[in-house]
């Protein structure tokens, strides 16, 4: 909680340190024109990077593999756009700094491995060698498909038809 609320406070004081700096350096128009420029760059790039993250995601999926790194790949381009629609030069070259794949990639591994050592990962495996299934009796009714009027006046089957086919 208390990180939450010093970002809330951090973070506007300094984007607004920065922006006065390059404001002084090269204008008040020209830093608002330089900030509307890396955000519509950042845009551009977060669909660009978005594309491909889902697409590298659909490949793992149609090999039958989990996507598990193009799944934090995307959520990583997520929080890139959230920082770049923030105005402000610190947050836009933090989001910049997402989209692009080599440093994407240095995050998403930190992140891996900082979410494999805090959650244990186990391999759950089945045998047919050991005890016996449980079996399980349940109570059960039999309706014959000749007298409709037990399935509320309409078939549920018609005879003589296959259900699945």
């Amino acid at each position: 909680m208390f990180l939450i609320v010093a970002l809330c406070v951090i973070v506007p004081v300094l984007e607004l340190a920065v922006f006065l700096q390059v404001a002084h350096w090269i204008g008040v128009w020209e830093a608002l024109f330089l900030l509307l420029a890396i955000s519509l760059a950042g845009f551009w790039l977060v669909k660009v990077q978005g594309v491909s993250v889902f697409r590298q995601g659909r490949a793992e999926l149609d090999r039958r593999r989990v996507p598990g790194r193009s799944i934090v790949d995307g959520a990583l381009i997520v929080a890139a756009g959230g920082l770049l629609i923030i105005p402000g030069f610190v947050t836009a070259i933090l989001g910049l700094l997402l989209l692009i794949p080599p440093t994407r990639v240095a995050v998403r591994e930190f992140l891996i491995r900082r979410w494999t050592k805090r959650y244990t990962v186990r391999r759950v495996s089945m045998s047919t060698a050991g005890p016996a299934p449980t079996v399980i009796k349940v109570d059960s009714v039999v309706v014959d498909r000749s007298e409709p009027e037990q399935l509320g006046g309409q078939r549920a089957i018609e005879p003589g038809r296959d259900p699945l086919g």
